[in-house]
């Protein structure tokens, strides 16, 4: 796995547990990975890949609020297929936000075989009007958060995050083990949502030595590094 990119004929099951354990991730129909995100011409960040481990997380009071805010939403799980409803919910989302995203669901996920990712969509709706979405990819252990987007009236509500809190829950109701958020960039704050689930309870890859640690042992060798060099 020496490639920044690679198209799989089947990115399911222990595959993708295996992929993701290395700190490759999909995009469209590829996998991925990187060590690097350049959001402008001359900035460039390190980044790190997360996962949680699902049954370490202990939800914060905030993230509570969060569940008991949304509680009067109804929640829907299925297999993942685009429609137009989806369709408009993803074009209200992203004509609202300030960073650069593919325009389109096929865009973002491009078509691929069926059976080449396992994938999943989180509904929320406030009664008939789907007002949220989260797409995941699920392996055998372990799922991949792909993507969320919302109605931007709905943003009150934290949508983004009630989302990851119900991939969570997902998880913990099939004994999954592992929720890989994606990745995280040191100094670039549109990426920090990633951390917000538990702390405690995240996991950061270090390509290197091939290993994941904890999240503030990561934190103190970057704090550490920081200032031995001034």
């Amino acid at each position: 796995m020496a490639n920044d990119i690679l198209l799989l004929k089947d990115a399911n099951g222990k595959i993708l547990d295996k992929y993701l354990s290395k700190g490759w991730y999909r995009s469209g129909k590829f996998v991925f990975t990187t060590k690097i995100v350049s959001p402008g011409q001359d900035a460039v960040y390190p980044v790190y890949w997360l996962r949680y481990i699902t049954s370490k997380v202990a939800l914060s009071t905030k993230n509570k609020k969060i569940i008991e805010l949304n509680k009067h939403f109804s929640v829907t799980i299925k297999k993942f297929a685009i429609t137009d409803e989806l369709r408009t919910l993803h074009r209200s989302y992203i004509d609202s936000v300030t960073f650069t995203t593919a325009a389109t669901l096929e865009d973002l996920l491009m078509e691929v075989p069926a059976r080449r990712f396992d994938s999943y969509v989180i509904e929320v709706r406030d009664g008939n009007k789907l007002i949220s979405a989260g797409i995941f990819d699920k392996g055998t252990t372990s799922i991949a958060g792909i993507v969320n987007f919302y109605l931007p009236e709905y943003k009150k509500y934290s949508p983004g995050k009630y989302i990851m809190l119900l991939k969570y829950q997902y998880c913990i109701e099939q004994n999954i083990p592992l929720y890989y958020p994606g990745y995280y960039a040191l100094g670039l704050s549109v990426f920090d949502y990633k951390l917000f689930l538990d702390k405690q309870a995240t996991e950061v890859y270090l390509p290197g030595p091939n290993i994941w640690i904890p999240y503030f042992e990561f934190d103190r060798i970057i704090k550490n590094l920081y200032a031995s060099n001034g």
